[in-house]
């Protein structure tokens, strides 16, 4: 990683728009992962605060953005607790609703000793964000840089947000977890779409499991309108493709503690670098976020900080 790349990271502040979810996420820690109909002894609970959304926006705020988070939380003690959180992160409340309609959105975690992990999210407040609670914010979008979502809230909500951002010129990134349905229409919205490995195989039909699975991938999802593919490999790494440029960037490996959030990690560190060198120096960044943030437990907590990343990158050069 080039110094002078590090340097523009560090002072340019982008303003980044997260559109997204807001969870608090109850952990288990297993020994290993349940199998179905069976019960066994857990070794600990926790509740820390995620959401793809929110921990996007954590993570963007702790390399250095200008954040501005739109999503909404229940009038409940979760919720309080997470607008909290925000604030402690210097992350902007004005554009977080609050819903007396439902609980606030809610993930059940199980994290076994390898730091895998299964999921379940019941999205409560989370489905109360509609369209014209983002079309509202449009003041927010004509100062932007980038725009960041994911799909965890729905689907109109989704596709409002695209068009409001591309609408102001913003550079538009959708990390495409938990995987489901995209409707067409939002495809030619999109910039840079992120998806891991099980969120690849359920938009196109194959698992990236070979090298040469990833362009048959990624030119799937160009062929459904997106304009740029960057898929998460996980321990692997990613590959970007766009019709044009292929590039593969090979993970680091760390030792695992908890690998719930590192994707958010990684496609937050990626909408915090888009633009800002060559592509493979992205890549690269973005691998090295989304490799710490499997080093610390939770998902929110394990969220580096700028100084970290740049030890790290300084101590594992490629």
């Amino acid at each position: 990683m080039i110094k002078s790349f590090i340097e523009n990271l560090k002072n340019k502040k982008r303003k980044i728009i997260v559109v997204g979810s807001a969870n608090v996420d109850i952990v288990a820690k297993v020994p290993r992962l349940p199998k179905e109909g069976e019960s066994f002894r857990g070794e600990s609970l926790s509740i820390v605060y995620g959401g793809k959304g929110a921990n996007q926006a954590v993570s963007l705020a702790r390399l250095g953005s200008q954040v501005q988070f739109i999503c909404c939380v229940g009038k409940d003690y979760f919720g309080k607790s997470m607008k909290n959180g925000f604030k402690n992160e210097g992350i902007s409340v004005k554009t977080v609703k609050e819903t007396s309609e439902t609980f606030s959105g809610t993930a059940l975690i199980f994290v076994d000793n390898e730091g895998k992990n299964s999921i379940v999210v019941i999205a409560g407040a989370n489905h109360e964000l509609k369209p014209d609670d983002v079309i509202k914010q449009e003041k927010i979008f004509q100062k932007g840089d980038v725009f960041l979502t994911q799909l965890e809230l729905l689907p109109e909500t989704i596709e409002a947000s695209l068009i409001q951002a591309k609408k102001n010129g913003l550079i538009t990134i959708v990390d495409a977890g938990p995987p489901r349905n995209i409707s067409p229409q939002i495809f030619p919205y999109i910039d840079v779409i992120s998806p891991n490995e099980t969120e690849t195989e359920f938009l196109t039909g194959k698992m990236p499991v070979k090298s040469k699975d990833f362009r048959w991938c990624a030119e799937k999802l160009l062929q459904m309108g997106a304009r740029s593919v960057v898929l998460k490999l996980g321990s692997r790494g990613c590959y970007y493709y766009d019709g044009n440029n292929e590039f593969y960037s090979p993970g680091y490996k760390v030792v695992a503690v908890d690998t719930t959030a590192a994707g958010d990690a990684f496609t937050s560190a990626l909408s915090f670098a888009w633009g800002q060198s060559d592509l493979p120096q992205v890549l690269q960044f973005a691998n090295a976020v989304g490799a710490l943030a499997c080093t610390k437990f939770g998902a929110q907590p394990s969220m580096p900080y700028f100084n970290e990343v740049l030890k790290f990158l300084k101590v594992n050069k490629k």
